[in-house]
């Protein structure tokens, strides 16, 4: 990254009271580097807010004020708790941060939450958890299938062409440093095999839409009975499935258990048919082949840094269960 997280948590402190109506006495620091960069500002006297600088490039701006509208359907629409967004002096949501060269990041604030990720859970308690998750997603679906389309969303799509092709989202699974070539050989039918499924599935309303497509267990903040889900960042058009595969992408172990789990939740309201009970190993094998292209263009970040060699391994099972039991046309 060009700029340093010290240099842009500098600007902040700067420029914060010239963009929002916030008290003069706060203190910023570091939460999260990731796909953003996430601050905390704490007040003398106020709740605290989180200060989100939008990686440059990644997404347009139309792309960024279609994800805030999202999220206000959401809250309108649901009982899902999603932290607020603040507006600036401006009344907007997505402010500017105009840096010293000339370069602007476009910037957000959300309210902060209290908690724990669900991430940090374990056993038995994370396997409870994981049917309210399923229950959250099951709802957020829902909005997604009722919401009405005249409000346009531009997002980006996640499907084959943004998964595999030459202008991969996130790269390419084959540039994972840790791969050996017998990882590339197996990793390369599953894909052919994802590709050739996932054709026949289609992209039916009831089966494709507006998704979260990164509700990962550090995600989701758990503060009591209250579940919050946060960073929308990645929200796009794709498969409904493709949210289990992202809840479940960070765990080598009990996965059948964690997915009836999720099952069992997601089904209290919204029923699934067989063949979508069938193509549930696809899409937990599918974000982690994605994510190890997401591992190797982001292998600075926070989150990269602490992923091991058992995730390679346990996404190689999965690889050679998949094609044991499919066949490729």
């Amino acid at each position: 990254m060009k700029y340093s997280i010290e240099f842009l948590q500098g600007q902040i402190e700067k420029d914060l009271l010239s963009m929002y109506d916030f008290e003069e006495n706060f203190a910023v620091s570091l939460l999260k580097y990731s796909e953003n960069i996430i601050y905390k500002v704490a007040f003398k006297t106020a709740e605290p807010v989180v200060f989100r600088i939008h990686r440059l490039g990644y997404h347009t701006e139309r792309e960024l004020e279609s994800e805030l509208i999202w999220m206000n359907e959401i809250a309108r629409d649901t009982d899902i708790s999603l932290p607020v967004i603040y507006a600036g002096r401006d009344g907007r949501f997505l402010q500017k941060l105009v840096l010293p060269d000339g370069t602007v990041f476009n910037c957000s604030v959300i309210s902060f939450l209290y908690g724990k990720a669900v991430g940090e859970l374990k056993g038995e308690r994370l396997i409870a958890k994981m049917r309210d998750i399923g229950e959250m997603t099951a709802k957020l679906h829902l909005q997604s299938i009722n919401r009405d389309n005249s409000v346009r969303l531009e997002r980006p799509h996640w499907d084959c062409e943004s998964f595999f092709g030459e202008n991969a989202v996130w790269g390419h699974w084959q540039d994972y440093s840790l791969l050996t070539e017998s990882d590339r050989v197996l990793f390369s039918q599953c894909e052919t095999l994802i590709k050739q499924k996932l054709a026949h599935y289609g992209k039916a309303r009831d089966r494709y839409g507006i998704i979260h497509a990164d509700m990962h267990f550090f995600n989701i903040i758990t503060d009591g009975e209250k579940d919050q889900l946060i960073d929308f960042d990645d929200c796009g058009w794709g498969y409904y499935l493709y949210d289990l595969g992202c809840s479940l992408v960070t765990y080598s172990a009990a996965l059948p258990e964690l997915t009836a789990a999720w099952l069992e939740g997601y089904e209290k309201i919204r029923k699934l048919s067989d063949g979508d009970k069938k193509m549930l190993p696809l899409f937990l094998l599918l974000r982690r082949i994605v994510r190890l292209a997401w591992l190797s263009s982001h292998a600075d970040s926070d989150t990269a840094k602490t992923v091991g060699a058992d995730y390679l391994e346990a996404t190689r099972e999965l690889g050679e269960k998949f094609l044991a039991e499919n066949k490729v046309d």
